[in-house]
């Protein structure tokens, strides 16, 4: 049986970005990814695990990218490299497979990523959440602190929701987790952190796009203030039938 070929690229609905897939092969990726992770502020000791992952499909990485068609396209590429210099040097659309199915890459096609997003077979923490059939789980979602409150989360989600239902994923239901919106001694936390609460909650703007929380677990991420004494998160797992 023939295989089915991935797709080159993933535009938004809205027109503001594409999704181009991450190449674990290309050194060039890998540094980049890294970079992005750090800058994200976890996972960056990951990425040389997640290589093998997106050869053989158990994660589906891709690179957020402004569209042409994006009117502010200069302006906010300019706002990103000049927040992250490290990443002024475009990469090349080289990957060769996507979800474990081969596709073509564009070697013309040169871009300066502003963000990432993948869609997994499995969650992080097995323990957690049993795999389904027909599932994948949105994850390592980042856009460039530069670009915050420009409408490219949203962009990116519907890139990536309208791509999950096609070949060769054919996803049935989305599902992630993030921090609950409420939860004891909030303000506590984040003073004790010496950071501020977040502008916009989580669980909230996923709500607004459709998903629904299935289950809660009330230890599931912490961070060490500079005392030492750690605190911790509660996780809300959410899910959302794309077909």
């Amino acid at each position: 049986m023939a295989s089915t070929r991935a797709p080159s690229v993933v535009k938004s609905s809205y027109s503001q970005v594409d999704l181009v897939p991450w190449d674990p092969e290309s050194s060039g990726h890998v540094e980049r990814m890294v970079q992005q992770r750090i800058a994200c502020g976890w996972k960056h000791e990951q990425v040389e695990k997640w290589k093998s992952w997106q050869k053989d499909g158990r994660l589906v990485l891709q690179w957020v990218v402004l569209s042409e068609s994006d009117p502010s396209r200069a302006e906010r590429l300019e706002k990103h490299t000049a927040a992250f210099p490290k990443e002024t040097e475009p990469l090349v659309d080289s990957a060769v497979t996507l979800g474990g199915e081969p596709r073509a890459p564009n070697l013309e096609k040169r871009f300066i990523a502003v963000g990432h997003i993948s869609l997994n077979k499995e969650y992080e923490s097995p323990e957690h959440a049993e795999p389904a059939e027909g599932l994948y789980w949105v994850a390592n979602f980042y856009i460039s602190a530069a670009l915050q409150f420009m409408g490219l989360g949203r962009a990116a989600m519907d890139a990536v929701e309208s791509m999950a239902i096609s070949e060769p994923l054919c996803v049935k239901t989305l599902a992630l987790s993030t921090v609950a919106n409420e939860y004891e001694a909030r303000d506590e936390r984040w003073a004790a952190l010496e950071r501020d609460p977040p502008k916009i909650l989580n669980q909230d703007w996923y709500e607004r796009r459709g998903y629904v929380v299935y289950k809660r677990n009330e230890k599931m991420w912490s961070e060490k203030d500079s005392k030492g004494k750690e605190w911790w998160f509660p996780a809300v797992f959410m899910k959302k039938d794309i077909r």
